[in-house]
C-alpha cells in the first residue's frame, strides 16, 4: 500500500477525470457524467474513515502514539460533543413543534367543540318548538308521536 492512501488515489483518479473530460466550446467549464461523479465523491467520503483507522492502527503498531493520536482523539471527543449539542438542540425544537402542535389542535378541537355545543343547543330549541306545537294541536299532553294527525 505504501504511503498513499486509498482516499488520497481516489481523488487522484476524481482529478484526472475532471482534467479529462470534455471541455464546452468557448467556457472554463467541462462535462462530465453526473452519476460517475458521484460515485468517485461517495467512495472518497467512505474511504476516508478507513484510511483514519489504518493509519491510527499503522501508528499504534510502530509505537508512535504521538501528538497526533492525542490530536486526534481530541477531535473525535469535540465532534462528539458538538453532536450531542446538535441533537439536544434538535430534540428541544422538536419537543417546541409537537408541543405547537399540541396547541394548534387543541384550540381547533375546542372551536369545533363550542360550534356543536351551539348546533345542539338549537336541535334541542327546535325540538321543544316543534313539540310544543304538537302539543298545542292535540290540544293533550298525551301525544305518543311528534308528528302532527291528519284528519280527512
Amino acid at each position: 500500500m505504501g504511503d498513499t492512501t486509498q482516499t488520497e488515489r481516489r481523488l487522484r483518479d476524481l482529478k484526472r477525470t475532471v482534467v479529462e473530460a470534455r471541455a464546452v466550446p468557448m467556457s472554463a467549464s467541462c462535462m462530465m457524467n453526473r452519476a460517475e461523479t458521484l460515485a468517485f465523491i461517495d467512495a472518497i467520503i467512505a474511504g476516508l474513515e478507513e484510511d483514519i483507522e489504518t493509519r491510527a492502527r499503522q501508528e499504534s503498531n510502530s509505537g508512535r502514539r504521538g501528538w497526533d493520536i492525542v490530536d486526534q482523539t481530541e477531535i473525535v471527543q469535540e465532534a462528539k460533543t458538538r453532536a450531542a449539542r446538535i441533537e439536544a438542540k434538535a430534540k428541544a425544537e422538536q419537543e417546541e413543534l409537537l408541543a405547537e402542535a399540541d396547541r394548534y389542535v387543541e384550540t381547533r378541537l375546542a372551536s369545533f367543540e363550542a360550534e356543536l355545543q351551539v348546533t345542539l343547543s338549537r336541535v334541542g330549541v327546535m325540538r321543544e318548538r316543534l313539540m310544543s306545537r304538537v302539543k298545542s294541536d292535540d290540544g293533550d299532553d298525551q301525544q305518543t308521536s311528534i308528528l302532527p294527525r291528519w284528519t280527512i
